[in-house]
């Protein structure tokens, strides 16, 4: 996500006129923490700031409060992260100065980064922030003795896992725990990773493994996952029209049935009982349930974390916007192409194995597998958005604004679906 403040500047031989400055935007991104049991604890903010004009390089004072201010109150953190922890980074002069900053205590987490220097003057700060009830969290930990000023004052301890050698650091751990901190590990990249942290006996964790599809070891596909595969392939092809898909869908007795069930509950609100798939096509449309058959099959699978689902329907809600904002392709396979881009961590294989043989238009299977094509903006920027990066390659195709509406508009919609599902 991204926003875009304009400032207005007075001209020195004319006091009354006003001038447009350059913009400045904040992008901001999330990426999902979870508890040991894969559910959603919470959300870091990932965000950076653009000038686009002749100043460049506001210092991180400024970016953060701006990201604070700008961002966070004027869209609602619910729109970010629900009812889930807001983690953000923090700089030292707001932890110093920023105690009368107006955030919710028990919503935002504030982060110590790995490069703040520690002095009398910042641990002050941070015990002032920790007694007045803020969760203090140290960013990238590494067991260095210089970080153990702040560990009375902090609640959580994400530890940075790349390249360690976790068993060297077992007591290291042991103690920690002992002092009632909640460890979070940071950059779990793989299921083995998650599963050696989870074992040591990590609360938290965070990493592409969550943010994005877990790929695990390659490995025979079950028959009933091939079938399954073929199912959701077929139910998002955009040449299946109204009444294959009401067929598709009546074929599983219990697809039907649980179809019949949602368009009937009160997320819809209709005031006339929906019998038939036929009906419900009719009335909700073929792109949402399109959508809604896939994710149910989807939750069926052996997979423990909504959160890849979400991730999947994020994506495709964003790739279906873009694909109209844009007029590239059409909408309904940019949505497609969003969903199926999660199937290598439903399934635990490469994306280029599993859709190598759907029966998806080449345009599809392009942005999927080489990220490149029509359909590959939505799909690029929305995992731009997951990993923090920069979207400057996006800025030249749409407002900075508008892709604030649509990326908010995508998990506002991706929730509302998952909680009506759940």
């Amino acid at each position: 996500m991204a926003f875009r403040h304009r400032k207005h500047c007075v001209p020195d031989n004319n006091p009354k006129t006003e001038l447009e400055c350059p913009t400045e935007i904040v992008q901001v991104g999330r990426q999902p923490i979870l508890d040991r049991n894969q559910r959603t604890y919470g959300y870091e903010l990932l965000y950076r700031y653009r000038n686009s004009g002749p100043e460049e390089g506001a210092n991180g004072n400024l970016v953060t409060a701006r990201t604070l201010l700008y961002t966070f109150l004027e869209f609602g953190v619910k729109h970010l992260v629900g009812p889930h922890k807001a983690f953000v980074n923090f700089t030292r002069t707001l932890f110093t100065d920023g105690q009368a900053l107006p955030l919710d205590k028990d919503r935002f987490v504030l982060e110590v980064l790995e490069d703040i220097e520690i002095d009398a003057e910042l641990v002050g700060g941070i015990r002032k922030l920790h007694e007045s009830g803020f969760i203090i969290a140290l960013d990238d930990y590494r067991f260095e003795p210089h970080w153990s000023p702040l560990l009375p004052y902090c609640s959580i301890v994400k530890i940075d896992i790349t390249g360690l050698h976790l068993e060297a650091y077992s007591q290291n751990i042991a103690d920690l725990k002992k002092k009632g901190l909640v460890l979070l590990a940071e950059k779990v990249e793989t299921y083995a990773e998650f599963a050696k942290v989870l074992e040591m006996g990590f609360d938290l964790f965070q990493g592409y493994f969550f943010a994005r599809p877990q790929i695990l070891n390659t490995k025979i596909l079950q028959t009933n996952q091939n079938l399954l595969i073929k199912m959701i392939s077929r139910i998002n092809d955009p040449a299946v029209g109204l009444d294959e898909l009401a067929r598709l869908i009546s074929l599983d007795p219990q697809l039907s049935f649980k179809a019949l069930r949602f368009i009937n509950s009160a997320f819809f609100g209709f005031t006339k009982k929906v019998d038939s798939i036929q009906q419900a096509v009719l009335f909700i449309g073929l792109k949402r349930l399109r959508a809604w058959a896939s994710l149910v099959i989807m939750s069926d699978m052996p997979v423990k974390s909504v959160e890849i689902i979400k991730t999947g329907l994020i994506r495709a809600e964003l790739c279906y916007s873009m694909s109209k904002e844009l007029a590239l392709g059409k909408p309904e396979s940019a949505y497609a192409v969003g969903l199926l881009s999660i199937l290598d961590g439903m399934f635990g294989q490469p994306l280029d194995q599993l859709v190598k043989d759907m029966p998806i238009q080449a345009e599809m299977t392009q942005a999927l597998v080489e990220r490149t094509g029509p359909y590959s903006v939505g799909l690029n920027c929305i995992q731009a958005l997951e990993q923090g990066h920069s979207l400057e390659p996006f800025a030249e195709l749409v407002a900075m604004d508008k892709l604030v509406a649509i990326y908010i508009q995508a998990i506002t919609s991706a929730e509302d679906i998952l909680n009506e599902l759940a």
